[in-house]
């Protein structure tokens, strides 16, 4: 399938779709597929969740092994705090968080190992605890925070190997260079567009 045809078919198919709503669930689909669908459907979730996998995939998946540990735990922790509804509207924060981290791809600053660590326990953290589902309970509630948890690092290793895999030539390099600063631009105009909208009303 050459780029174009793909490139239109998915216009259509975001054409045709129905809006959806961050929080809430997609119908006919079970609660786990729900919660693993939805950083995906986040867009702060997303550009987050991109931007940190490049930033570590770069440098390599056998130095980050610490990296990779460290999230995962933050997401765990994270997602009980979710469970209790802990914190509230936090998305320009997470968009923040995109914006610095694509600036830091774009750039290509040396970050140590412990330093990636903490970005990547903090990103855990906030983006697990930004993923709670205040209108479900109970079982439901369960299985999509679990949805969202295995969803969360599945996209953060996809990120994490795209920009390993893609960090050999200095073309490539670049490459994932641009993509981190196409991030940091994309959060920071969401962010603009949110502070002209509340200052319009």
């Amino acid at each position: 399938m050459s780029a174009k045809r793909f490139l239109l078919i998915w216009l259509l198919f975001l054409v045709a779709t129905d809006p959806l709503l961050a929080h809430s669930p997609i119908k006919g689909m079970g609660s786990f597929y729900n919660g693993l669908l939805h950083p995906v459907f986040v867009p702060a979730h997303l550009l987050l969740l991109i931007a940190l996998g490049l930033l570590i995939g770069q440098k390599g998946l056998s130095e980050n092994r610490l990296s990779f540990a460290v999230f995962l735990v933050a997401t765990v922790i994270g997602l009980i705090g979710a469970w209790f509804s802990v914190g509230g509207e936090i998305e320009i924060a997470l968009l923040s968080a995109a914006a610095i981290i694509g600036l830091l791809i774009a750039s290509n600053l040396p970050i140590g190992v412990y330093l990636c660590a903490i970005i990547a326990a903090l990103v855990g953290l906030l983006i697990s605890i930004d993923s709670a589902q205040e209108t479900l309970s109970g079982t439901v509630k369960l299985l999509t925070l679990l949805g969202t948890g295995v969803g969360i690092n599945i996209l953060f290793l996809y990120a994490m190997g795209f920009a390993d895999y893609f960090n050999k030539k200095s073309w490539q390099k670049i490459g994932i260079r641009i993509i981190g600063s196409w991030i940091a631009a994309s959060s920071l105009l969401v962010i603009a567009l949110s502070y002209s909208d509340v200052s319009l009303k």
